[in-house]
């Protein structure tokens, strides 16, 4: 990502509701262009902050600078930021094109351009066939790429997408991801989602947020830097003293064992880093007569997350 110029800066953002402070002090400046996941418990003030970003809630302290304006909900930033909460609701009994037409007039679009702009999103997310049919007739995966199309209008420069393939089957869930990627080339796309396994190999950088606070932020790379996890099969089934051996293997944290398959958290913190820490485990694996016949790599993401919120009793692997 480009950090010359930030999209989205903010600081020292605190929020309450009453006696519940839902942002503490927060920090947080994101460049103009990529997918950046936010991820934290439930709770942990996700919703509020996009709520701020979007200038759904007036900012009580501190700052929020949404590309280049001096705070959310400017009239300079009219269809240039976008929003797609985590159950968007469209009207049943309306025409989806006439909605989505409304939709454009409020951002002061009409006319040809406007028509222009429906079709063509909608057309984006395989749904230029329902135009003209309610939302009532859409299944739950259609309203969800409806809910991406609504954000997609007026080609923003910021989007917020709020658990954006919840509920969806592979195949509508890939489309939507893709649709993200895409995005994530001409714009700043955040992506709030409790899929980390998904958001690992969609976003290039991630921010974990707990009690309000930003725990945790950067690439994939740095924030996963002292845990990674990779799944390995193996040729034949493995020994339980063949496992035992593995696990006193240098570099290696927790190892799991099911048949000719193991999972294996890695300790990358060392010298050498993570590719260190797997040389060591092939080596053992060699060693051990157990070739790997395929080696992927595994919830990292995940494994770091427990690991950066405190729940280390949960970020071990279950037996």
């Amino acid at each position: 990502m480009n950090r010359s110029h930030h999209q989205l800066r903010i600081q020292g953002l605190s929020h309450s509701f009453g006696d519940k402070v839902a942002i503490d002090h927060l920090d947080w400046s994101l460049p103009d262009r990529g997918v950046v996941g936010l991820v934290g418990p439930n709770g942990a003030g996700k919703t509020t902050l996009f709520s701020l970003i979007a200038g759904f809630l007036r900012v009580q302290q501190g700052s929020i600078e949404v590309l280049g304006a001096a705070s959310p909900g400017h009239p300079s930033l009219v269809s240039r930021v976008a929003v797609m909460p985590q159950d968007a609701i469209f009207a049943r009994d309306v025409s989806i094109g006439d909605q989505l037409m409304f939709l454009r007039a409020l951002d002061g679009v009409r006319g040809a351009t406007a028509v222009q702009e429906v079709v063509a999103t909608m057309e984006s997310v395989g749904l230029a066939g329902e135009l003209d049919r309610g939302a009532a007739v859409l299944s739950h995966g259609m309203g969800k790429r409806l809910g991406v199309a609504q954000a997609l209008l007026g080609s923003p420069e910021l989007i917020l997408f709020d658990e954006p393939t919840s509920g969806l089957d592979p195949a509508n869930a890939k489309q939507v991801r893709q649709l993200i990627r895409e995005l994530g080339k001409t714009a700043l796309v955040i992506v709030s989602s409790h899929n980390l396994l998904e958001l690992q190999d969609l976003i290039d950088e991630i921010a974990v947020i707990a009690d309000g606070q930003m725990i945790e932020s950067g690439t994939i790379e740095e924030v996963t830097r002292r845990g990674r996890r990779f799944e390995i099969r193996v040729g034949r089934l493995v020994s339980e003293e063949e496992a035992q051996q593995l696990d006193q293997t240098e570099h290696v944290r927790k190892s799991i064992v099911a048949g000719d398959r193991i999972t294996v958290d890695l300790d990358g913190s060392g010298e050498g880093g993570i590719d260190a820490a797997l040389c060591a485990l092939l080596g053992g694996l060699l060693e051990l007569g157990l070739p790997p016949h395929e080696m992927r790599e595994g919830a990292s993401l995940e494994e770091a997350y427990l690991r950066i919120t405190g729940d280390e009793a949960s970020a071990q692997l279950e037996e």
